[in-house]
């Protein structure tokens, strides 16, 4: 809880109240710890810890057991001061606690019991408890009198200078390889329904992928080599499910044993067996793991352009595009194959469809993209069935998007991307706190722009266009218009960073939508929640005024035109981090 709030509610006597998650009428009992869930100062009894044992002797020359009760007791009531139902939590616990668990008990068994032999006289009587007991003990005293929550928990700050909003975003190769993870179990346990798996393979990702829903693992906070443990035990369980997959596709689509392969680092433009099949043919199968028909635009990693592509289904000929390697792969995976192939493929509900890619020297309906020979000084307009884009024709950047659905004559919305960077404090006068895993603390409130972007190439045909973009020799942009999808697909490759200061990137777009400082994040993938700009606790000066305007985007953020009715909605393929700058960008 926010340390505004937090202080707030112990004054007032309202750690304890019901939360209102949702938009619905249920509620959560809810308690906030007392100074977090560690041991009261001076009783830790760990081996780990330096604070002296109880001794109840009375004829050792140690003996304490007075003085360290006494003490204990003026904890408890400074913390029962600050609840009201008379009913309180004591944690005594902590990260790798318990080492020594009978050292540990064996004091807390001491106190409790010359507690509770003298609890007339201290007025507290102590029991080892649970959670459930808590709650229905507090509700059964003072449940019809507890104060009501709304909205979340976000943002979240322990002090005016530390807004834990940088794990939101932090090791974002590890949040998108356990969203990509996810999609492989779920497919691997429809496998195993459809082709009768006797095996529980999917069982290892499954442990993996829980194992990886852990507070210091998808936020990214844990150091590099445990991070590199969670990528290991993801890996193997893809590697268990991806035979299944692979076993069962083989299975119902009569492939022989052992001939399917999965092209893992596709995204960097690198696959295994495609590498060795410069002069043979191959088949593609795509499975579909959704429950409706559908078409999706397939980019397979190739040595050359001598390839035709057949529908095996239809046994037809069907288009595909050739399109080079964008340099900006070279940076991530020096072995990326030099051209990719891509083709829309017809993928029937819970199905798959087999494509033959076919080596010839004079492949049919193939066709390489090439740059699009244009005057330099025009801007580049893109149309669909649904969208007008206009392009800045020197940078590249996108200027403007027209709904052409909206309305008789469409909707037009100018929309502006662009790169920058917050310089990341390492500490200054106003607080030691520095920019970490866990904490976003840029150095300035200004974001700096990252170099000039310039077009570097741009591709099109009837299926789709393409826009690349550089901003300096670290940052590649591709912004992606398909004819027949309703969204509009941004990709980006950033780094490897410069090592002179510490940085933290953004991609801003800036639209001309009238927001009202409001917008909407997901809560988890669950519902949207409405965010409002400098959102502080009870009108306290806004200490952080970046850090603090940041929520956590799971799926996706919105911003809404209340007047026009017009929408912006950004789908992230991972979880992200986003805020809204000011009420008109």
């Amino acid at each position: 809880m926010h340390y505004q709030e937090y202080e707030k509610r112990k004054t007032d006597r309202e750690l304890e109240f019901n939360w209102h998650s949702t938009a619905g009428e249920d509620n959560i009992f809810s308690s906030v710890l007392y100074e977090g869930y560690s041991a009261p100062s001076g009783f830790c009894f760990d081996s780990s810890c330096t604070d002296p044992p109880i001794v109840a002797d009375p004829e050792s020359p140690e003996y304490n057991l007075p003085e360290r009760v006494a003490a204990f007791l003026e904890f408890l009531k400074e913390q029962a001061d600050h609840y009201r139902s008379g009913n309180i939590m004591l944690t005594m616990g902590g990260d790798f606690a318990y080492q020594n668990a009978n050292q540990y008990f064996t004091n807390l068994d001491l106190l409790i019991k010359y507690v509770n032999q003298n609890s007339t006289e201290y007025g507290f009587e102590m029991i080892y408890s649970t959670p459930s007991r808590y709650m229905k003990a507090v509700k059964g005293s003072i449940g019809d009198s507890l104060t009501e929550r709304k909205e979340d928990f976000f943002p979240y700050a322990d002090d005016p200078h530390s807004y834990w909003s940088g794990y939101y975003t932090s090791r974002p190769a590890l949040k998108g390889y356990v969203r990509e993870c996810n999609n492989v179990l779920q497919t691997c346990r429809q496998i195993e329904v459809l082709v009768g798996s006797p095996y529980c393979d999917a069982d290892k990702l499954w442990l993996a992928m829980s194992v990886a829903q852990h507070h210091d693992a998808i936020t990214g906070t844990s150091k590099k080599h445990v991070a590199d443990d969670y990528f290991r035990r993801l890996a193997e369980g893809q590697t268990f499910c991806e035979g299944v997959i692979k076993r069962g596709l083989e299975k119902l689509s009569g492939l022989s044993s052992g001939s399917l392969e999965t092209c893992r680092l596709a995204n960097e433009s690198f696959c295994e067996i495609t590498s060795r099949a410069e002069n043979n043919s191959f088949t593609v199968v795509v499975y579909n793991a959704r429950p409706v028909n559908r078409t999706e635009y397939i980019r397979i990693p190739l040595l050359s352009k001598n390839y035709e592509l057949i529908d095996l289904t239809t046994n037809q000929h069907i288009q595909l595009t050739f399109v080079e390697l964008n340099p900006a792969l070279n940076r991530v995976n020096s072995d990326a194959l030099p051209v990719e192939g891509v083709f829309r493929a017809t993928l029937p509900a819970l199905g798959y469809s087999s494509y033959r890619l076919q080596h010839a020297l004079h492949p049919r309906h193939s066709q390489l993209l090439n740059f699009q020979p244009r005057d330099v000084a025009s801007d580049i307009t893109v149309q669909t069935p649904q969208y007008n884009l206009v392009f800045d024709g020197k940078t590249g950047s996108m200027k403007s998007v027209t709904n052409r659905l909206s309305g008789k004559y469409g909707a037009t919305d100018k929309v502006t991307q662009k790169f920058l960077e917050y310089r990341s404090n390492t500490g200054d006068s106003v607080s030691k706190q520095a920019s970490g895993a866990h904490i976003f603390r840029p150095a300035n409130n200004k974001a700096e722009e990252i170099g000039t972007p310039v077009l570097t190439n741009y591709l099109s045909n009837d299926q789709f266009t393409e826009i690349w973009q550089t901003y300096g020799d670290w940052i590649n942009l591709v912004t992606r218009v398909y004819v027949d999808k309703p969204y509009i697909e941004v990709e980006w490759v950033v780094g490897p960073l410069p090592s002179d200061h510490g940085r933290e990137v953004i991609l801003r777009y800036e639209t001309s939508l009238s927001t009202n400082q409001k917008f909407y994040t997901d809560s988890n993938g669950r519902e949207m929640i409405q965010r409002r700009l400098n959102k502080e606790q009870d009108g306290d000066e806004v200490t952080e005024p970046v850090s603090g305007n940041y929520y956590p985007v799971t799926t996706r953020i919105v911003l809404l035109d209340e007047m026009t009715g017009m929408q912006l909605t950004v789908l992230t393929d991972r979880a992200q981090e986003e805020h809204l700058l000011q009420m008109d960008r």
